[in-house]
């Protein structure tokens, strides 16, 4: 069985509360009726961005729900994940290979099943692959499909930007300077965790081999919308990790459901 999803609903412009409501999981997707369905595709040779800044743990708080734990341990702060990454391909079966554009923002949580080298629970999520986001939001995944996101790198320059512009909400950028690695740093495993009424899912990306590189990136947003308001300012800084990498292929499952 396949549910219809409208491509209006993807790129529709949603009013502060709705997409407020989205950057707060703990109201799950009770429109997601006769959801949940799995699927796995392959990516194919992509470099992603990964900054892990901090917010105040009362703000995070107040977007994630009760059956899963921040990984602050208590702190003042929590830390958060902004990832972005571009692939040449993404394919699903026997679907031909098409560019995409990903970008994410969310909490690092406990290990909800103890498996992946990092879990995060997912605050919002955008791509510039129509396909993915209907698989997507199939699953139960309030993807926003933004196909105008900018993905500013080329190798021949440590330069590095990514602008998720309006009607992606909320818009912002992150820029600043990567140096790629081309030492292989064995495999890697992370999870995106998201809340449905009827369980949660469990986004699961599997690299077998990823390239670790470094990187200097500052994040910039309105500070009257809901991520400026969550890392309570406009810009934001990456003190605890910052990455740029570079894998040949991974595996992208969306396991459900996956009881945290």
């Amino acid at each position: 069985m396949t549910r219809a999803v409208s491509i209006g609903a993807l790129i529709a412009i949603p009013p502060f509360a709705a997409a407020l409501g989205y950057g707060t999981p703990a109201q799950a997707d009770d429109s997601c009726a006769i959801c949940p369905f799995g699927f796995t595709a392959a990516l194919t040779n992509c470099v992603e961005s990964i900054g892990v800044g901090l917010a105040p743990t009362a703000n995070v708080q107040a977007y994630v729900p009760s059956e899963f734990t921040l990984a602050s341990g208590g702190a003042s702060t929590t830390p958060m994940v902004v990832r972005t990454s571009r692939c040449e391909g993404i394919s699903f079966g026997q679907d031909v290979p098409l560019p995409v554009v990903v970008v994410q923002v969310g909490a690092v949580i406990v290990p909800p099943d103890g498996t992946g080298n990092i879990d995060n629970f997912t605050f919002w999520y955008y791509t510039t692959n129509l396909p993915l986001a209907l698989h997507l939001r199939e699953a139960g995944v309030r993807a926003q499909f933004v196909p105008d996101i900018e993905y500013d790198y080329s190798p021949a320059s440590t330069a590095f930007s990514v602008t998720v512009p309006y009607p992606g909400f909320p818009a912002f950028a992150v820029s600043g300077t990567v140096v790629p690695s081309y030492d292989a740093s064995g495999s890697f495993e992370s999870l995106w965790w998201t809340n449905l009424a009827s369980g949660s899912v469990a986004l699961i990306t599997n690299v077998p081999v990823i390239d670790i590189g470094s990187a200097n990136l500052t994040l910039a947003t309105a500070a009257d919308d809901p991520l400026g308001e969550l890392f309570g300012s406009g810009t934001v800084t990456f003190p605890v990790t910052q990455q740029f990498n570079f894998f040949a292929s991974a595996t992208l499952t969306a396991s459900i459901p996956a009881s945290p």
